[in-house]
């Protein structure tokens, strides 16, 4: 009798940008509660899912980035490792499904340092997973999550986080570099995105047609907050700037017809951003047999 397979094929997927290979590497998804969003009601939020074929309640999605240009493999984000529930994960599986093993890592380039970006920087012993790699940490992210004094004074709700990001940073020890603003790896360009958290980051890799920017966690369940760009989440550290940030990303992406691709967009997460009579629409990008 033949087996009926149960499991999807890898979760990886390859663009070119410019000199550069970028491959969207999926960590798994988790279902969430429209308790976790601000600005937009949960019947708002499930009109705009069902509207879309997306299941209620919301699913986000995990993923990570790897830029390979040649000379080095780099890393933007890490996934969550064994910190975001049973369907979650997948980012080293899916790694090695790409041809690479963790000691082929030589750089690792963070968003920021919420637990679903580095806790697959760490084992479940605590151990680091990529040896080699240089980790570079945004300085104003490091400085807020990496602060004795801002934990303590923090709200008990979000000290968890700030466990996690310094156990991660702690794990690579002499190997991390903080950095402001510039290209912490060479053609890869910072540019802040502040509010989700005080460092967040997103990268710009320069090609054709303007090449690439990849955006963090401009949105976390991009159905809804592209319809509702003041739709926010209650991890968003500065919820205004969040917002702020959003427009002014998407506005900027739709203007000069960017593709981008995010932490939290349905895999492998390429998409354009168009404008819509109600906010913005996520537009996928087209998937081509070759690079």
């Amino acid at each position: 009798m033949a087996v009926i397979p149960a499991d999807q094929v890898p979760g990886i997927h390859r663009r070119r940008v410019g000199g550069m290979v970028v491959t969207a590497l999926n960590d798994g998804l988790a279902v969430a509660s429209f308790d976790v969003m601000r600005g937009v009601t949960a019947a708002e939020g499930e009109a705009v899912l069902r509207q879309r074929f997306r299941p209620v309640p919301p699913t986000i999605t995990f993923n990570a980035y790897l830029v390979q240009d040649g000379t080095r493999n780099v890393l933007i984000d890490t996934g969550g490792g064994s910190h975001m529930g049973p369907v979650a994960g997948r980012m080293l599986g899916n790694l090695r499904a790409a041809g690479l093993a963790p000691d082929d890592i030589d750089a690792i380039v963070l968003t920021h340092l919420h637990v679903d970006h580095v806790g697959g920087m760490t084992d479940a012993a605590g151990a680091a997973v990529f040896v080699r790699a240089e980790v570079f940490v945004p300085e104003a992210e490091a400085a807020f999550w990496l602060d004795p004094a801002r934990e303590a004074a923090a709200p008990d709700a979000m000290k968890p986080a700030f466990a996690v990001a310094q156990r991660a940073v702690a794990a690579c020890g002499e190997r991390v570099r903080r950095f402001a603003g510039g290209e912490p790896v060479p053609g890869i360009r910072a540019e802040s995105l502040r509010g989700h958290t005080p460092g967040h980051t997103g990268y710009r890799l320069h090609g054709e047609d303007g090449g690439l920017l990849i955006w963090g966690d401009v949105v976390h369940v991009p159905d809804v907050q592209s319809r509702h760009p003041e739709a926010t989440m209650v991890f968003d550290v500065e919820p205004e700037l969040a917002i702020a940030t959003r427009r002014r990303v998407f506005e900027m992406a739709a203007a000069e017809r960017l593709l981008v691709a995010g932490m939290h967009m349905q895999f492998p997460g390429f998409s354009h951003v168009a404008r819509a009579a109600e906010g913005y629409e996520l537009i996928p990008a087209m998937w081509t047999p070759t690079l």
